[in-house]
């Protein structure tokens, strides 16, 4: 039986500033799987876009989309979509405002029209853009959304559309855009429902995490560890901090616990 679970947030946590993953992160993370635990991707992309994160750590467990698809040893096991009326109601209200957005789900993503601050954000991630496909929406559901609004209106745009919208959770974790999901969707209700499986009922959980999206798995695990590079919101819910997320922090986490052997090294 599985010992314990550990929950690892993908970016600004497993991954680097340049987006890939430090080789004192992948032993670290091979160890704890050798140990007898088991590693889990838990993050807001969705199932499609950590494939290569996959690989390059051996982890093929992960909650993605904020909590909307759950997989176990390369199952999906449970898949979940925010309401079509709420999808459309931001549709609607996005036009208003003149402002694009995006529509994600496990298989793919597509945008309702191509501008500059989509051109950034998806050079920033280092992804290429999704398609545009106005109508994408109708028949594919939706785990997540992106609404692009500028740094200078972001606050502002989260405050009104989190008034508006109180089904919805907005994050700013983006100088381009807003994600939002639905509330009954999250990292804390995915990573729940997975630990009711039989396998993981007795295993202790833990979470690494960087930003404000990563508080809600606090809720659900015995320990949060908070990266250096954190934010200030998650820092104060962590129960430890560890190193950040360009240097030793993954291993320095695990060690603290007892969850690998890996010792300090120089990360390539």
């Amino acid at each position: 039986m599985t010992k314990s679970v550990v929950f690892f947030d993908l970016d600004g946590t497993l991954l680097r500033d340049d987006k890939t993953v430090g080789s004192t992160a992948i032993a670290a993370i091979s160890e704890l799987r050798q140990q007898g635990s088991l590693p889990v991707i838990s993050t807001g992309r969705d199932l499609w876009e950590i494939q290569d994160f996959m690989q390059t750590t051996g982890i093929d467990s992960a909650v993605c989309g904020n909590g909307a698809t759950l997989l176990i040893n390369g199952q999906v096991v449970d898949k979940r979509h925010i309401q079509q009326n709420l999808v459309a109601a931001i549709n609607t209200r996005a036009a208003a405002d003149d402002l694009t957005v995006a529509w994600y789900n496990e298989n793919g993503a597509a945008l309702s029209r191509a501008d500059d601050l989509t051109i950034g954000n998806y050079q920033d991630v280092r992804q290429t853009p999704p398609p545009v496909a106005a109508d994408y929406w109708r028949t594919h559901p939706s785990t997540r959304m992106l609404v692009f609004t500028g740094e200078a209106q972001a606050v502002q745009l989260q405050e009104q559309y989190s008034t508006d919208f109180p089904e919805l959770a907005f994050y700013h974790s983006s100088p381009f855009d807003l994600e939002l999901i639905e509330k009954r969707i999250s990292k804390e209700s995915g990573i729940r429902a997975m630990r009711t499986l039989p396998e993981l009922a007795e295993a202790t959980a833990y979470a690494f995490g960087d930003g404000d999206n990563d508080v809600p798995m606090s809720r659900a695990v015995d320990h949060m560890v908070a990266m250096a590079n954190a934010s200030g919101q998650l820092h104060d819910i962590a129960y430890y901090t560890t190193g950040d997320n360009n240097g030793d922090g993954i291993a320095q986490g695990l060690r603290h616990f007892n969850l690998n052997c890996i010792r300090k090294g120089v990360v390539t």
